[in-house]
């Protein structure tokens, strides 16, 4: 498989993080919607068998990636301090991200004219709404920092098909709130990154870019954080009688294990994640596993 780096300039504020998760159940409904049931069951067909086409990352902040968990990183680091771990090279001190994530706005029924609210109404009578935005004070007035997220394709017809799937998810917007204008993007570069294919010298491990779901024969020696995730279902079903999946224990971006040689993937697709059982409702957990040459604790 090689690897290509999509590179995201935000053009809103957004509602939902970039996860792997959340960004694959995004181009699961593109499939479906263009394709139908047919075309997204052949997609998943892939998946179920443990053969993914398409392996994504979590989305970072240009210049940033995950901290491999364990080392006294912060949960985010340089890129360049990331390379100097997965080689086995030691770190003297790790820059902290100095860019805000995010901020809380009022939300209401105000006018749209004037901002005023109706009558004597108070605006703590609103109610407040976290909205993601990445910015940097250097930044000097921009809107704010570009994401980086890492496509790994097993050819050349399913990276295209991957690029093609990011811009087509452009014109709508991502995750949450995005007829409401949050989560609009624009896809401004897409490049060849051979860097996370090649394994360092006495590579032993290897760290996830994105949260997963370790498989049943999946390593199980290494360090890692836990998460649980509580996903919705998207598009028209979100309207359903109960649009929420089921709880998820999900390992998260920095975990790593030993490994060797280390594969491009680990995890699985989650099936049976929500109560609608008629449907193919899953849940996207796979690794997306960059080789290392990083210490195991206990060794």
């Amino acid at each position: 498989m090689n690897t290509f780096r999509a590179r995201i300039r935000p053009r809103s504020a957004a509602r939902t993080p970039w996860l792997a998760d959340t960004l694959f159940g995004q181009l699961c409904w593109q499939v479906r919607y263009d394709q139908g049931e047919a075309g997204l069951a052949e997609l998943l067909a892939h998946y179920r068998a443990g053969a993914p086409p398409l392996l994504f990352s979590d989305g970072f902040p240009v210049g940033w990636l995950p901290g491999p968990i364990g080392f006294g990183a912060p949960s985010l680091v340089r890129e360049a301090a990331f390379e100097a771990l997965r080689r086995g090279e030691r770190v003297a001190a790790f820059e902290k991200p100095a860019f805000a994530q995010g901020r809380v706005v009022l939300k209401g029924s105000a006018s749209r004219l004037n901002g005023a609210w109706p009558g004597d109404a108070p605006a703590s009578q609103g109610y407040r709404v976290e909205e993601l935005a990445l910015a940097e004070p250097q930044l000097d007035g921009r809107q704010g920092l570009d994401i980086c997220l890492y496509v790994r394709a097993a050819d050349s017809a399913w990276a295209t098909r991957a690029r093609g799937w990011l811009e087509q998810l452009a014109l709508g917007g991502y995750g949450a709130g995005k007829s409401a204008g949050y989560g609009q993007f624009e896809l401004i570069d897409w490049e060849a990154w051979p860097g996370f294919d090649e394994a360092p010298p006495r590579a032993n491990s290897f760290i996830s870019l994105s949260n997963w779901v370790p498989a049943r024969h999946d390593p199980t020696d290494g360090s890692y954080a836990t998460l649980v995730k509580y996903g919705r279902l998207g598009e028209e079903l979100a309207a359903s009688a109960n649009p929420f999946k089921l709880p998820l224990l999900m390992l998260a971006a920095g975990s790593y294990f030993r490994a060797t040689p280390a594969r491009p993937w680990y995890g699985r697709l989650v099936e049976q994640i929500a109560e609608l059982r008629d449907l193919p409702i899953v849940q996207y957990g796979y690794a997306f596993a960059v080789a290392a040459a990083l210490p195991i604790p206990g060794t």
